[in-house]
């Protein structure tokens, strides 16, 4: 133990000279502004959650460029529209790459998924994904899977309305629609069956899934204090390659189900219509080997799993608190739909763009709402932002909610307003709504994202009348812009009258 002790602050005396040689450097150079730090640690203690507001109190006092020192990787903080604008586009490719993690590379697949350095490989990547997953033509022949998804969630809550069992946990409901959806394209199955008529057993098996597919959050302080990796990796490291080996486990059963069937297609037609993505990318295997190995179907498979999933059922349950405290918007979207939809039958894929209000709620909720901050990037050599000195290997933070909620942009912006999206398209200007990212790394799941969650709320709306459970202990749902709701979003779904007939036919 004195041995590693001596070791250990061997390495920090080395890491401190390190940094002060690095800042002695950097000194004649024009960097940007940045708060007082810690010494080894930086500016780490100031980042608290939520890290976005965090990061805005500095914006205030240091203006919307700044940079941190987050252990041993300097990082800029972009906080507004301009220092965006100031980024963008002429510094997109430098800062195409994504931060290097020593602590996610062994989860990424060997650089084998959309989060890979900017490159070639990257590029072939998002290439395939754009046209196999994502373009115009697999949504449409995927339409019919979303459908089928909603519908078979919905005749659930109509069935159970009759049993008393009316009170729906938001976050199990939604992520099993979206988690079915996005199985039935990558493996031609649903996870969630007839087992979501038992609520709880529902949940359970979403807490577990979750477990796998949820987005890491946890920081691994080896990332960022090298020194120290030997100790974290049998602690953050060591859990997180756990977990990673049970999520392997489960895709590697998806393709083992698929490698004795894809032979079964006869005809290019079959094939187009009914390959899933696995089907898919085991013939792209068999002619391009190179690029289409076992690493890359893993990868793929793992962000359509942990991506496709998340994100969507995370804006879902922020849209129902807005809509709960705001009956005149859901009345709205109510009214849109019965307009041009009416009573006779559900909304479809094909009735999405004549629905202008509900995007509208979905864009609302996503400006109000978004992720604290864009995912990471990291510039590949030095540049210059805002006529600062940027040197190569600092990392890239956009503060969405600094630029969602500035009132120089957006008129009240503390307010749930879907108008605005409506009359004066204020969202649509460059750089000022960015919640599915900007440049080379924007979203590509963009468009399904928005359908999934179009149709999945606008046939919640126009099948049931909603109504909170309220638990009395607590009083009443109230939407807090700035403080979100930690208990579980529960509500009691009553199906209309008008839909009667329609849902008793599903």
């Amino acid at each position: 133990m004195d041995a590693l002790h001596y070791l250990g602050l061997l390495v920090s005396v080395l890491f401190i000279v390190y940094q002060f040689t690095a800042n002695r450097r950097n000194q004649h150079k024009n960097l940007p502004p940045s708060p007082p730090g810690v010494p080894i640690i930086g500016h780490f203690h100031l980042l608290k959650n939520p890290i976005n507001q965090a990061l805005s109190n500095l914006s205030n006092k240091y203006g919307p460029i700044f940079l941190l020192r987050l252990g041993s990787h300097p990082t800029l903080v972009l906080s507004s529209r301009a220092a965006i604008e100031e980024c963008f586009p002429n510094n997109d490719i430098i800062f195409s790459n994504r931060p290097v993690l020593p602590s996610r590379k062994p989860l990424e697949y060997n650089d084998n998924t959309l989060g890979a350095p900017y490159g070639n490989h990257w590029r072939n990547i998002r290439r395939f994904a754009i046209i196999e997953i994502f373009s115009s033509r697999r949504l449409q022949m995927s339409s019919e899977i979303r459908i089928e998804e909603i519908r078979f969630m919905v005749k659930h809550l109509y069935t159970n309305s009759f049993k008393g069992v009316r009170k729906v946990d938001m976050k199990s409901f939604f992520y099993a629609i979206a988690f079915n959806i996005v199985m039935r394209m990558v493996a031609g199955k649903r996870y969630f069956e007839d087992d979501v008529l038992d609520l709880e057993i529902t949940k359970g098996k979403v807490d577990d899934l979750l477990e796998m597919f949820a987005p890491i959050a946890t920081v691994a302080l080896g990332d960022y204090f090298p020194f120290l990796r030997w100790l974290t990796y049998y602690g953050v490291e060591r859990r997180l390659l756990k977990i990673h080996k049970r999520k392997d486990e489960f895709i590697q059963a998806l393709i083992d189900a698929h490698q004795n069937t894809t032979s079964s297609f006869t005809s290019v037609d079959d094939r187009k219509t009914s390959q899933t993505i696995i089907d898919v990318m085991l013939r792209l295997k068999e002619s391009e080997p190179e690029f289409c190995t076992n690493d890359l179907i893993k990868g793929t498979i793992q962000v359509m799993l942990i991506a496709g999933t998340h994100s969507t059922v995370t804006t879902m349950q922020s849209v129902v608190p807005h809509l709960m405290s705001h009956p005149d918007v859901l009345q709205n979207v109510r009214d849109e739909i019965d307009n041009h939809v009416g009573n006779s039958r559900l909304i479809n894929d094909t009735d999405l763009t004549k629905l202008p209000y509900l995007h509208c709620v979905i864009n609302e909720t996503l400006r109000l709402s978004p992720v604290g901050i864009l995912p990471p990037r990291e510039s590949s050599e030095d540049c210059t932002v805002g006529g600062y000195h940027i040197p190569r290997g600092t990392q890239l933070f956009v503060n969405t909610m600094a630029v969602h909620r500035d009132p120089e942009l957006w008129k009240e912006p503390d307010r749930f307003m879907p108008e605005r999206f409506l009359e004066s398209e204020e969202g649509k200007e460059r750089f000022k709504y960015i919640a599915f990212g900007i440049g080379r790394r924007i979203c590509p799941g963009e468009g399904l994202g928005m359908r999934v969650m179009a149709l999945s709320l606008g046939t919640l709306i126009q099948c049931f009348d909603w109504e909170e459970a309220t638990d009395e202990s607590q009083g009443p749902l109230k939407t807090n812009l700035k403080k979100p709701k930690k208990r579980p979003l529960e509500i009691v779904f009553r199906p209309r009258e008008a839909l009667t007939k329609v849902l008793a036919q599903l």
